[in-house]
């Protein structure tokens, strides 16, 4: 047993090559390249997390992935998830950025962006702005323009968020959505006269 890790398992530092270098001599297997490093990933920040360590590597690993394999969309949401809750701020938001980047047809990414800044960073108008493109996607989630009328509101766009919730109530289809939209436009018009 090494001096000092009294039984725990002790994870050395993995060399990071630039992928641009590996790439070549992967003879057409980034993508497999890709899914081992995204494994080694998932290890890394499951150990460490379990043992409350730092994730000094975690920015190399994800990055590693995610240019092994640029489709990858996994590892760009699990990655920037990863780097959200190891308080590496910067490093999530350049993953979710280079994943908008590689994959602009993909609303997952700018969605997880946006929950980043309106949960961990509460930075309302840069949720507002990557819940927006986000809003503009193929298969974005129906909650979506909910989400962005009530930032409207949120980012002291009051007027605009009641012209919204105003549309919303007169064109939904989904039975429920009049409800929601009559109960917020009754708010936002209180806000108003208040």
């Amino acid at each position: 047993e090494a001096r000092g890790t009294q039984g725990a398992e002790r994870l050395e530092p993995i060399f990071f090559p630039r992928a641009e270098i590996v790439r070549p001599a992967l003879l057409g297997f980034s993508s497999l390249a890709a899914d081992l490093t995204w494994i080694r990933t998932v290890q890394y920040f499951g150990s460490r997390i379990e043992r409350q360590e730092r994730f000094p590597q975690l920015y190399q690993l994800v990055d590693m992935t995610t240019s092994l394999d640029p489709q990858f969309l996994d590892a760009y949401q699990y990655g920037g998830l990863f780097l959200g809750i190891a308080r590496q701020y910067p490093n999530a938001i350049a993953i979710y950025r280079k994943g908008i980047a590689a994959n602009p047809a993909a609303w997952q990414l700018p969605h997880d962006l946006g929950r980043l800044y309106f949960l961990e960073l509460q930075d309302y108008p840069q949720a507002l702005h990557w819940w927006t493109i986000a809003d503009r996607l193929p298969g974005r989630p129906h909650y979506i323009p909910r989400f962005l009328i009530r930032l409207q509101a949120k980012v002291g766009h009051v007027e605009t968020a009641l012209e919204l919730w105003q549309q919303m109530y007169k064109q939904s289809e989904n039975e429920a959505i009049p409800e929601i939209a009559r109960r917020e436009i009754l708010q936002l018009q209180k806000e108003l006269r208040g």
